[in-house]
């Protein structure tokens, strides 16, 4: 693992954000793996990475992104082509990871770099979202675990949905049962259904049958060597490794990948290790910025300032839909909290008003509870005058 520098480093050219580091590795994605051994093989100390958990603050709606003074650039490619452009001048320091290539092999390199985000992505993918043991056990609890609140809710699942038709398309969603498990209210449910098992093991024999044929292709290119090209790594090594190490490395319940890997391709797990080695043996390592603190303002969905219309239109289905739920949740909230406001106010309207009248009435009942005392005092005294009169008119007759 890529450890927290204890000093400053004299000049931090560029800031990396990158989703957050787990189980002794930069991070939990594999391009900002790669991107941060990218930049440490190139530009060493001379960055620092800052661990983020919303994509939304990138310009693509994903990590990873550099910034470097007033530029922002994202996904690995551009990374990588403008750290190669600051190469170019010796005053920054930087080196071209494949400046030793020829074109041929560069030409190679690109094509083969596609080739393992496309293939050995899927893998990686299909490990993390598709199997739902893995996911519920490890990666929603662990992607829960870096986000505030509410975003620990639904985030792990809208990425989920994200990558869902990606892994259809490539034959790896194997989620054939885990939606008939879930009831009403989303909870999962266990049942054990016959049909369900055997529907998992064909499923795992053919996934293992795709990894093979996939990790096949990279062994033979390696052909026993140390890197793809020489003695020392490229850009091909450090996209390869950052995938495999992340199906090396989690402590997944099913470990189908590293058991096809320690088994049967050894090569390419001592490949991702080399990698790993000679980056950790950097001697000036990048600084880690501290987290940024969740407010309550963090919550509000904000847009970057001036959207290009360009963008907005390319944006897929899925991000414009989680768009609208995001506002809708934000106006349903906001709702909630002023309706519960305008009743409680009512409420306390009310009874103030109905206690004034009772205090009038009391008031009311108690003069008249006085006035009839004093007239029943008045009716008994002029009753003892009469019986008085009475008594004497007798006394006088006799």
């Amino acid at each position: 693992m890529m450890s927290t520098a204890a000093t400053q480093p004299t000049s931090v050219l560029c800031t990396l954000h990158i989703w957050p580091s787990r189980w002794n590795l930069p991070s939990i994605d594999p391009t900002c793996i790669a991107a941060v051994f990218y930049l440490q093989l190139t530009i060493p100390g001379k960055f620092e990475v800052v661990e983020c958990t919303n994509p939304d603050v990138s310009p693509s709606g994903r990590l990873p992104f550099l910034t470097h003074g007033h530029a922002t650039v994202s996904s690995v490619p551009a990374i990588i082509s403008f750290v190669s452009s600051l190469a170019k001048s010796t005053s920054s320091g930087a080196r071209d990871l494949d400046a030793s290539l020829s074109a041929l092999q560069r030409a190679k390199r690109t094509a083969w770099c596609s080739h393992v985000e496309a293939n050995i992505g899927d893998l990686v993918a299909y490990s993390f979202y598709s199997v739902d043991d893995n996911f519920w056990k490890l990666t929603n609890p662990i992607m829960a675990s870096m986000l505030p609140i509410p975003q620990r809710y639904y985030v792990p699942g809208r990425i989920r949905e994200m990558y869902r038709p990606r892994l259809e398309a490539a034959g790896l969603w194997t989620q054939t049962a885990s939606e008939s498990e879930k009831d009403s209210f989303g909870k999962r449910q266990k049942k054990d259904d016959p049909k369900d098992n055997y529907a998992r093991a064909f499923e795992r024999d053919k996934v293992s049958a795709l990894a093979k044929a996939s990790f096949a292709l990279y062994a033979k290119l390696l052909n026993g060597q140390k890197f793809f090209f020489g003695e020392r790594p490229t850009t091909l090594d450090v996209c390869l490794a950052s995938h495999i190490l992340l199906l090396l490395d989690p402590p997944f319940p099913d470990h189908l990948m590293r058991c096809i890997l320690e088994d049967s391709y050894p090569t390419l797990t001592e490949h991702a290790r080399n990698v790993q080695t000679e980056v950790s043996q950097i001697p000036r390592q990048y600084l880690v910025a501290p987290a940024q603190k969740q407010s309550l303002l963090s919550l509000i969905p904000r847009p970057l300032t001036n959207p290009p219309k360009a963008e907005e239109s390319r944006m897929d289905e899925a991000d414009l839909r989680f768009r609208r739920m995001r506002w809708m949740w934000f106006a349903l909230a906001f709702g909630g909290v002023a309706c519960y406001v305008a009743q409680l106010w009512i409420k306390v309207t009310v009874v103030e008003a109905n206690r004034r009248p009772r205090r009038v009435q009391r008031h009311g009942a108690e003069q008249f509870k006085e006035h009839e005392v004093k007239v029943t005092d008045e009716e008994e005294g002029k009753e003892d005058e009469n019986e008085d009169e009475d008594a004497s008119v007798q006394d006088g007759d006799e």
